[in-house]
């Protein structure tokens, strides 16, 4: 997004430090942001570029699969196009997305569509990430078989002439803009499609990793799966739920309220957040415990273990070992 901002001639850097980023970040492999950084420095993206015709369309052709991670990975090396789009919907929550995915089939289980849901964006992102859907859903697809992939039709809710931004030539297919939703139509057969880079045991391996990381992920819904989606993407400190309601356009009080009718409290979804992060960086690095309890925001390793015990039964290094052998015996 920086880049397509330094292109138009705009400055990231008061964008960035609005959201209380800084430059060098996007030059630091290891550099992360939170929820709460990555829906202001949205907006202020939004704002500044809202003069400038398919911006969202053109930021959303620089997503690559590989960026997703694990998941997209896992993504890559399944068997066909319905194994992969399976995988990624089934796994989606080891990201912050704003919109979610899902597919629909046929009667073979093949897959027929990818659909989004935006029932839980933003309001004023919804324009944002639909026109950014355009260029980076047929990119996801490109990327999976390294190649176009045969759509059949894309629907749209936003509200764009026919040839808008010549989309139709780009890929090759029909444009139905005003829909009810966005979701992209495959041609038959299409979900039977073999992938380049399918591989059995790598696809075991990432889904094993995948499932290890999504295993103290609650299926959260409503306002608490959007709490829970920028706690998500927190490093450090986590944010009070004054500064979460405020992102999520809520006041404090409808914030606890909306949680207490889902039988969720602000400090339940920071402990699920926690312990699932513990366990990604449990099992996909060798960081020291004092590393993974500092990224947590724990003042000590003796405060991550004293979580991690509470609300798993076990200690950090124990689990680590488990889960490394784990991960050893699906090769």
């Amino acid at each position: 997004m920086c880049d397509v901002l330094i292109e138009h001639g705009i400055d990231p850097d008061p964008l960035l430090k609005e959201a209380g980023l800084q430059l060098s970040l996007l030059s630091d492999p290891w550099g992360t942001l939170d929820g709460i950084q990555e829906l202001t420095f949205l907006r202020a993206f939004c704002r500044s570029t809202a003069h400038i015709e398919g911006v969202a369309f053109v930021t959303g052709l620089r997503y690559s699969l590989i960026s997703y991670g694990p998941i997209g990975l896992a993504t890559l090396v399944s068997e066909n196009v319905t194994a992969g789009l399976r995988v990624f919907t089934q796994m989606q929550g080891l990201g912050y997305a704003l919109l979610a995915y899902d597919i629909t089939e046929d009667d073979e289980g093949f897959a027929t569509g990818f659909v989004a849901d935006d029932q839980y964006v933003p309001p004023d992102l919804l324009d944002f990430v639909h026109e950014r859907l355009l260029g980076s859903g047929p990119t996801f697809f490109r990327d999976l078989r390294q190649e176009n992939l045969p759509i059949r039709l894309i629907e749209c809710p936003l509200d764009r002439p026919k040839g808008w931004m010549n989309l139709e030539a780009r890929w090759q297919t029909e444009i139905v803009y005003r829909a009810p939703r966005s979701c992209i139509h495959f041609h038959p057969g299409t979900g039977a499609l073999k992938l380049p880079l399918a591989n059995a045991l790598l696809a075991v391996n990432y889904r094993v990793l995948c499932e290890n990381m999504l295993e103290t992920g609650p299926k959260h819904t409503g306002t608490a799966n959007s709490v829970y989606q920028v706690l998500m993407q927190v490093r450090g400190v986590f944010p009070n739920a004054p500064e979460v309601a405020e992102t999520l356009h809520l006041s404090e009080r409808s914030l606890h309220r909306k949680l207490a009718s889902q039988s969720m409290s602000y400090r339940q979804i920071i402990d699920s957040v926690r312990l699932r992060r513990a366990r990604e960086l449990l099992d996909t690095s060798e960081l020291p415990l004092a590393e993974v309890a500092d990224r947590l925001g724990f003042s000590e390793t003796a405060s991550l273990s004293r979580f991690f015990r509470r609300v798993s039964g076990d200690s950090p290094s124990a689990y680590r070992k488990t889960s490394k052998g784990l991960f050893a015996s699906s090769r």
